[in-house]
């Protein structure tokens, strides 16, 4: 028969047990209702602060995980959400030495510190969990604590291992369908240029056969010839312009004026894989 301290400590334990199940489904929930990586980026790390009651927490992205970056390209690291930074994965083994467990310390270095919370004055322990999906890194989920026992080399790391896995998964499907996303975009740029071509081309080339057929019919000291060519070399220009416009192979954009963004000609031109940025509205 049990004695009254190990009921105790059993009642204790399943509590426990409850209370971490509890946090790690309104962390899903909060997954689930947050399918757009801008959204996500933007609110996790101060959820995660909430269920978890801790002081700080971060996310380090891997800047050398080909679909994060081809997804944040066109974003600087100034327009990343507060929280969130990016790390090449080398930097971050070197720091925890092993990216497939979860790192704890509470005794984190300057190192520490500055890689996966800088800017704190103080921190007295810290949890990393790397975040791993069907075999990629995508980054390390990072929480803080003043505490110096919150977090400590030995201590049980299940829980923290089921927050990882739920938050890559939440990443991952935020990932998938801004790819999505990408792909429409990209098709529906390629599409509109060409119904541009189209449309520009002909009344384009008439306009310049008319322009030289009036320039061989007029004298070449008539005051209005030089202005003829000039209005050629205008419509040519023109002409290449649109040559351009139907070359467009990706979607790919860049600041214009009052907050608009506009087609980059330049970039969306270039053959895919040499320069893929996806667009990410920022709301």
């Amino acid at each position: 028969m049990l004695s009254s301290q190990e009921v105790a400590e059993l009642l204790e334990l399943a509590r426990r047990n409850e209370e971490i199940q509890h946090r790690l489904d309104e962390v899903e929930e909060f997954l689930l209702g947050h399918h757009d990586l801008a959204g996500l980026l933007r609110h996790l790390c101060r959820k995660i602060t909430q269920v978890y009651q801790l002081e700080l927490v971060t996310l380090v992205l891997d800047a050398e995980q080909p679909r994060l970056s081809q997804t944040l390209e066109g974003y600087p690291a100034c327009d990343l959400p507060a929280g969130v930074s990016t790390q090449p994965r080398k930097e971050l083994r070197l720091l925890l030495g092993d990216l497939e467990r979860p790192f704890l310390s509470n005794r984190p270095t300057p190192e520490l510190r500055q890689c996966f919370f800088p800017g704190a004055t103080f921190l007295g322990s810290l949890a990393v969990m790397p975040l791993w999906v069907r075999g990629e890194f995508l980054g390390c989920l990072n929480l803080g604590s003043e505490s110096l026992q919150r977090y400590q080399p030995g201590l049980e790391t299940h829980f923290l291992e089921r927050l990882g896995r739920k938050t890559a998964a939440g990443l991952d499907a935020a990932l998938l369908l801004e790819q999505a996303r990408g792909l429409e975009r990209r098709e529906a740029a390629v599409e509109m240029a060409g119904a541009a071509c189209h449309e520009l081309a002909q009344p384009l080339t008439t306009l310049t056969l008319q322009i030289e057929v009036l320039l061989r019919a007029m004298p070449a000291s008539d005051p209005l010839s030089e202005k003829l060519r000039a209005v050629l070399a205008n419509a040519e220009r023109l002409g290449e312009q649109v040559q351009r416009i139907g070359q467009v192979k990706n979607y790919v954009t860049r600041p214009f004026a009052q907050g608009l963004r506009i087609i980059d000609m330049e970039a969306a031109c270039d053959p895919p894989g040499q320069n893929l940025r996806a667009e990410e509205e920022l709301a």
